[in-house]
């Protein structure tokens, strides 16, 4: 792992997307190189970071939280996000396809996996700002990360994906509407499961 590569790429996505799309996004590495040489790092790094930051601010809050249960929290959140990758980048392919673009699953998941990285670092960086801010704050830096996230998806389907210029909201609308019905799906079937039910 070159992480001097990986800290550039995750500069490059918050910084100058566009440009760090071309360079490393066309032509689309195979999925199996991007997860090797991004995904996992950035998973990897930002969620020892959002562990180190959610240590200090529950020990400043006085909440007594069992490190093994965060040290799990942690693992589930790079698993569940890497499975949300392969989801995203299934349906953004599906699509690209009907729209008149290559289907290359490899273009939809470097697309995906670059475009989602801002959102990565301020899950990290949620707990140091409710440490310093307040927990309304940390909910609107993830929200306005999802937004360039999805900002950034838009402009990347036509450089990546190479979805044609009026197709591109047409693709951009399904994906949307289909990853949100996605998600409420696996809610209510993973929901009790996961949140407490009462007695």
């Amino acid at each position: 792992m070159d992480l001097a590569a990986v800290v550039g790429r995750v500069r490059g996505m918050l910084f100058e997307p566009d440009a760090t799309l071309a360079g490393h996004g066309v032509p689309a590495p195979g999925w199996r190189v991007v997860v090797r040489e991004h995904v996992l790092p950035v998973l990897i790094l930002t969620s020892i970071g959002a562990f180190l930051l959610l240590a200090l601010l529950l020990s400043v809050s006085d909440v007594e939280t069992p490190v093994g249960l965060l040290v799990l929290f942690l693992a589930v959140r790079v698993a569940v996000n890497l499975a949300g990758l392969f989801v995203m980048a299934a349906v953004i392919r599906f699509y690209a396809g009907m729209f008149g673009a290559p289907a290359s699953f490899d273009a939809a998941f470097v697309l995906v996996a670059l475009a989602m990285t801002p959102v990565y670092v301020a899950e990290m960086l949620g707990p140091g700002v409710q440490l310093l801010m307040s927990g309304p704050a940390a909910v609107l830096l993830v929200l306005l990360a999802i937004g360039y996230a999805l900002t950034i998806l838009y402009r990347g389907t036509g450089l990546v994906l190479r979805v044609p210029q009026e197709q591109r909201g047409a693709h951009f609308g399904l994906t949307l509407v289909t990853l949100v019905v996605l998600m409420l799906l696996f809610g209510l079937l993973l929901g009790p499961y996961v949140l407490p039910v009462p007695a």
